[in-house]
């Protein structure tokens, strides 16, 4: 196993603000160039990484953005709510080119496999569903939880996906 290795003290580098509601995600470039936000307000916002400064807000979703992903082989944002929907944006344009139809209810967390041109989603309908983000098909639904599935991660080994999910408390 290797040794963490001991780092100063981590300080606030900025705060930056220009949401109307609380900001429940974000997602980083893989350039480190930008990252987005996603907000109760229903907006996704993309800043400049090295000023933080606004550079565009996208607006789309009718309900709290919940999760986001950036593409590391294209130039899509991936983004989901509580308004059920899941949404491809294209970076190039800042416009949505496609949605992905099939979770019942609010959507909470998703993922893009590492290494699969794939985008996982889950939500509170106890699901994680799998699509081709280029056809937009389900191509796989991931069942098993009994409740809202919070989150989800894929990891390029083998090639798996991990959900995580709240549990009902008996009285």
């Amino acid at each position: 196993m290797a040794e963490p290795k001991c780092h100063a003290p981590w300080k606030l580098y900025r705060v930056i603000s220009g949401h109307q509601g609380w900001v429940g995600c974000c997602a980083v470039e893989p350039g480190n160039e930008w990252f987005a936000t996603g907000s109760g307000d229903g907006v996704i916002k993309i800043w400049d990484l090295a000023s933080g400064i606004l550079k565009v807000s996208l607006t789309g979703h009718i309900s709290s953005v919940r999760g986001l992903a950036v593409s590391h082989r294209h130039p899509y944002l991936f983004s989901c709510g509580e308004d059920g929907q899941v949404k491809c944006w294209d970076l190039e344009y800042n416009k949505v080119i496609r949605h992905y139809h099939g979770h019942l209810s609010a959507v909470y967390s998703m993922a893009l496999h590492p290494t699969i041109d794939v985008l996982v989603t889950a939500g509170r309908d106890s699901t994680g569903r799998v699509w081709d983000i280029r056809t937009k098909a389900n191509i796989h639904t991931l069942v098993g939880h009994t409740n809202t599935v919070a989150s989800v991660i894929c990891q390029a080994s083998e090639p798996q996906i991990i959900t995580g999910s709240q549990i009902l408390h008996p009285h």
